[in-house]
């Protein structure tokens, strides 16, 4: 925290940075500090390890990849109270081949003796760099649902791996359907990143409209191909018999009824049989 209250946070640009090998991609990123006093940080690069489900971890060294190559601030910026600061930073691109390219990189605020800086929080971050060209994408997935459930829905997900030779950026939809009754359900997914040999998990819903029903859950995962132009699609669907618990219990209330109502009839019959 800093000074007790809120911490600094750190925006980047949405969209990959463009950047030509050899050239220099020219970009901003923004700090902002939400507190009522002004606030001095520095800038500096970091390792980065992007692992499953976009897990980040910032290591705590420079980036032997982008030393030299990266201009970060140099010295100290002040950040003004409840206020904001962009800062640009210029990258020297190698020569790379076409691909998503990250660096990363760490804000650290300054504490100054006697001031409102307490306890540092430091704040991690990466940018994405677009190397252009054509590229090897190849994403498989295995959609994990069992065949039958006793509940009120079936529940389970899809795990997406990248088995291509670039990162890829995918979107998609999940569409379920139920019979009887014909009920339809979309949820979109919105745009994540999947590095090379990394996965990602979707989780996947589907409910009957009556107490059993067949759910069919299909996700579809789109994404680049060879070039931006083109796209892939991965389909996985799996049909799920869901049955609610209350029909079992209504089906064993009924049976022992109809046992009780069996045995009520024979008894009177016996009853009403005249004496040899």
């Amino acid at each position: 925290a800093v000074g007790g209250t809120r911490a600094l946070a750190v925006s980047v640009p949405a969209d990959p940075v463009p950047a030509k090998p050899g050239g220099t991609a020219q970009t901003l990123i923004r700090v902002v500090n939400p507190n009522d006093f002004a606030v001095t940080v520095t800038i500096g690069s970091r390792t980065l390890a992007l692992g499953d489900d976009g897990k980040v971890t910032i290591g705590a060294g420079p980036d032997p990849r982008w030393t030299g190559r990266v201009q970060f601030p140099r010295g100290a910026l002040r950040i003004p109270a409840q206020s904001y600061r962009n800062v640009g930073l210029s990258i020297h691109v190698p020569k790379l081949s076409p691909d998503l390219y990250f660096v990363g990189f760490l804000v650290t605020p300054v504490a100054a003796e006697g001031g409102s800086i307490r306890v540092i929080n430091q704040i991690g971050s990466f940018l994405t760099l677009d190397v252009p060209g054509p590229r090897l994408r190849l994403l498989t997935g295995h959609l994990h649902l069992p065949s039958f459930v006793l509940g009120s829905q079936a529940s389970g997900d899809v795990r997406v791996t990248n088995l291509g030779h670039a990162s890829v950026t995918m979107w998609g939809e999940n569409d379920t359907t139920s019979s009887p009754g014909g009920a339809y359900a979309q949820e979109r997914l919105g745009p994540s990143l999947l590095p090379v040999g990394r996965s990602r998990s979707i989780a996947v819903t589907g409910k009957p409209r009556w107490p059993v029903g067949i759910v069919t859950v299909s996700t579809r995962v789109t994404y680049p191909g060879r070039t931006e132009n083109q796209t892939r699609e991965l389909v996985l669907s799996r049909r799920v018999i869901v049955v609610s618990p209350w029909v079992p219990i209504a089906a064993g209330g009924l049976l022992v009824l109809l046992v009780v109502a069996g045995w009520w009839r024979r008894r009177r019959h016996s009853r009403k049989r005249p004496a040899s």
